[in-house]
């Protein structure tokens, strides 16, 4: 009853017997230690004793490494790992597996950045080759004797700017030159509405256009043709547009002044401002010769720049006054010594300004007088001829502005940088001409002078 499915031996009889036989079941029996036991236990015990010492000399077979541990293992932590991750992992978890899986089975495929980097390097030899072709017109228009402007060093400044650049903007739209080549075919045409169409179509485009937008566009062709278009006195529309496609034109594409004076643009302008009929027309020639100037002063000036701009100044509003001088002023820049016959008649005028009550206008005539002071600092005639309009006595007093600001009469107090450089100029002048100097000591600059250095 207690060792079910085994055989109680039928000797043992009561309680005690049986608990007796079924100790004797399930426990071990003793080892017999005693030396007196039988011959057959004696020899057991030595075949066993050598048995022991035989497979304790031979090597142990090497059982093959189970990792079936260490999986085991392995397989907890990535549980318990999982266990603890948030729930909105497991989805992420999932999409990762199984876009590594779509991924390995197309992996013979080409991916979207192999397919991107080929249609660059598609686009960078298209884009040497247009280089390349600039390249070869620019020296054939060399050889031919035609002027070019920008040839060699634009193809390769083009080129540079294409190889930076991002794949959109690697190659000018079909859409922008086909629409260059409609306007050139109406400036083109013999209808003047068409051409003024044309006109305002080519202006828009240009205001909003870059070099590197516009490098489609040939200077050579469209500035020829817009400056016989601001010929056509009969049509004061067809002269403002067009003053104004070149003021766009000069925005967008630096490099064409050049074509402007090159084409005789310069002495147009000028006379616009020189004979004032449409005011609109007036303005944006000023506009134009201001741009010039900053590039070109020099045929700016030999085209009658500096009378023109300043000759009807009061006519125009403070803005456009502010833009005619500083126009003058960059005329002024540089100018050689035998050119100084070209601003002798514009001195007076510039010497009139001296009192205007505008602060930028009045720095920028300043700025003008001490570029010629400095142009002509060693030859005294024309140092005198620059201070024959009353050039001291203005100077002076603003100067004496400086020292006591609140009992001088000068017009309007300048800039720091502005009385500097007058008291330069008076030092260029006293330097360079003695009747310049012996002027000075009788208007009492001595004693305005001593002043400056206490008022600072």
């Amino acid at each position: 009853a207690l060792c079910p499915g085994r055989l109680v031996r039928p000797q043992a009889k009561g309680k005690a017997g049986l608990l007796r036989a079924a100790r004797a079941q399930w426990m071990p029996p003793k080892r017999q230690e005693d030396s007196g036991g039988s011959s057959g236990s004696g020899r057991a015990t030595r075949s066993s004793k050598r048995s022991v010492s035989e497979r304790e000399a031979q090597p142990a077979p090497k059982r093959p490494r189970s990792d079936k541990g260490k999986s085991k293992q392995r397989s907890m932590d990535t549980t318990s790992e999982r266990a603890d991750e948030p729930a909105g992992d497991a989805p992420r978890r999932g999409n990762e597996a199984a876009a590594s899986s779509s991924g390995g089975g197309s992996s013979h495929e080409p991916s979207a950045a192999q397919q991107r980097a080929e249609a660059r390097q598609a686009a960078l030899e298209a884009a040497e080759r247009e280089a390349l072709e600039m390249l070869d017109e620019s020296s054939a228009r060399a050889r031919a004797g035609a002027p070019s402007w920008g040839g060699p060093s634009h193809a390769l400044q083009g080129l540079l700017r294409k190889l930076g650049a991002g794949l959109d903007d690697l190659l000018p739209s079909a859409s922008s030159h086909g629409r260059l080549k409609t306007i050139l075919a109406g400036l083109k045409g013999p209808d003047e509405s068409m051409q003024l169409a044309s006109l305002t179509e080519l202006c828009e485009v240009l205001s909003i256009g870059t070099e590197e937008s516009m490098s489609s566009l040939s200077v050579d062709v469209f500035t020829p043709l817009l400056i016989s278009l601001l010929r056509q006195e009969h049509n004061p529309d067809m002269m403002l547009l067009a003053s104004r496609a070149l003021c766009h034109l000069m925005d967008a594409i630096p490099s064409s002044s050049a074509a402007i004076v090159h084409f005789d643009g310069v002495p147009l302008f000028c006379e616009r401002l020189l004979s004032i009929e449409y005011i609109d027309l007036a303005e944006q020639a000023l506009h134009a010769l201001e741009k010039l100037s900053q590039e070109h002063p020099l045929a700016v000036l030999r085209a009658g720049g500096m009378l023109a701009v300043l000759q009807y100044v009061d006519f125009f509003a403070m803005g456009v006054q502010r833009r005619a001088v500083a126009t003058a002023a960059n005329m002024c820049r540089g100018l050689p010594v035998e050119c100084a016959h070209l601003v002798a008649d514009s001195v007076p005028l510039l010497s009139n300004l001296l009192s205007h009550h505008d602060q930028k206008l009045l720095e920028n005539v300043c700025l003008a007088f001490a570029r010629l002071a400095e142009a002509f600092s060693y030859s005294a005639p024309q140092l005198e001829m620059l201070a024959a309009q009353g050039l001291l006595p203005n100077v002076l007093r603003l100067v004496g502005g400086m020292a006591s600001p609140g009992q001088s009469d000068a017009p309007v107090a300048v800039s720091d940088a502005t009385y500097t450089m007058l008291l330069r100029m008076l030092a260029t002048l006293c330097h360079g001409s003695a009747s310049l100097c012996k002027q000075l000591l009788q208007l009492d600059a001595s004693s305005t002078l001593h002043d400056v250095p206490t008022s600072r």
